[in-house]
Formats: C-alpha cells, structure tokens, sequence
C-alpha cells in the first residue's frame, strides 16, 4: 500500500509539472524563476513564440510575475517583482535591431507626453544593446525590483540599472499594452491562449 501511495503521489507531481511547464519550438520555459539570490520566486504567466512574416520564429517569451494574472492593467500597475524573458531562436541577431523594434513597438503604447519624461530611460536602454550580436539559445532579462528599478541582463553585458517603475510599465505595453507586438502574443502572455487556438500575426 506503502509504494501504491508514492506511485500516486509522483504521478499527480508530473501531471501538475507538465500542466505549469512550457514546450515552444522545443525550447523549455521554466515554470519557476528566482529573483534577488533567492529570496523571490516568481512564476511563468504564458509565454509565447514571436514569429515575423509568418514563418521565421525571432523569440520566445516569458512573463513571470509573484502572483498569475490575466488583467494586463493589474499587472502593469503592481509594485511588485516581474520579469520578461526572451529566448532567442535566430541563428545570429542584431541586438540593436531588436532594441529598435521594441522601442518602435513602445513608441505606439505611450503618450508623447510619456515618451518626453521617459526619454533618458529609453535612451540609455537602447544603448544597452550597441555593439552586441545575440545568438540561438541566447536569453534576455529585463526585471522589475520594487524600490530600484528596471534590470537589464544580456549576454556580453554587465547589469543594468534604469531607477523608477514608470518606465518597465511603458515597456510591459509592448507585450500586453493596448497596441502589442501580437494580439495573440498578449493573449498567451496573460495565460489565456494556448497554441492549439492561436493565429500566427506579422
């Protein structure tokens, strides 16, 4: 009865693993990630695959947050911990290119009044990605720490620090912001979309 009770139990551990866990174009997303050594655990919201022209795969990404949500006005509007994760699935990419369609894409979800008081944020995030070739299997963070800020984690750069909440909400719109890169992008975001019903956008 004993091995019967613990045979039951893994089975129920693995079916609740694969129903959090994600597959996308054979890449794992975890479930789960850590924040500040350790001491945050945040937890995958959706994730979704970024295509361009239909058939070439860019990204794939993944919103983490303390608690799942699928109101993109609470989310965005939350002083707590967030991350946006991108895996990158090109073979080789510029990282500037990819930092001009986000800003392009962020452009579109602010006011011009925002976009001013924003300016010396979205100008030194840019440059955060002068000079720097992503490549398949490459991963971008960009958290949100409560009482510090925006940080930003790529390959080939140390940490950086944007100060302020104002500006991870601008860049939160690109992905669930009223005008976002895909309305099915947002969809899978905000963990309301699965791949069986999506609808592939440019």
């Amino acid at each position: 009865m004993f091995w019967f009770r613990n045979a039951i139990l893994v089975i129920v551990l693995l079916c609740s693993w694969s129903l959090h866990a994600a597959l996308i174009s054979d890449v794992e997303v975890a479930d789960t990630v850590s924040l500040e050594s350790g001491q945050t655990q945040l937890v995958l919201n959706g994730a979704a695959l970024r295509k361009k022209y239909l058939i070439v795969d860019v990204y794939i990404g993944g919103l983490y947050l303390e608690e799942a949500s699928q109101d993109p006005d609470t989310i965005i509007s939350a002083d707590t911990y967030k991350r946006m994760m991108f895996h990158v699935l090109l073979k080789r990419v510029s990282a500037r290119k990819v930092a001009n369609a986000l800003n392009e894409a962020l452009v579109i979800n602010i006011s011009k009044e925002e976009h001013q008081v924003l300016k010396p944020q979205i100008d030194l995030f840019l440059s955060l990605f002068d000079d720097i070739r992503l490549h398949k299997g490459d991963e971008v963070t960009i958290d949100y720490v409560p009482g510090t800020g925006t940080i930003v984690h790529m390959p080939g750069r140390e940490d950086a620090v944007l100060e302020g909440k104002d500006f991870y909400d601008a860049l939160l719109k690109v992905w669930i912001g009223p005008q976002p890169v895909s309305k099915d992008f947002k969809q899978q975001m905000l963990g309301v979309m699965d791949d069986s019903e999506m609808d592939e956008d440019v």
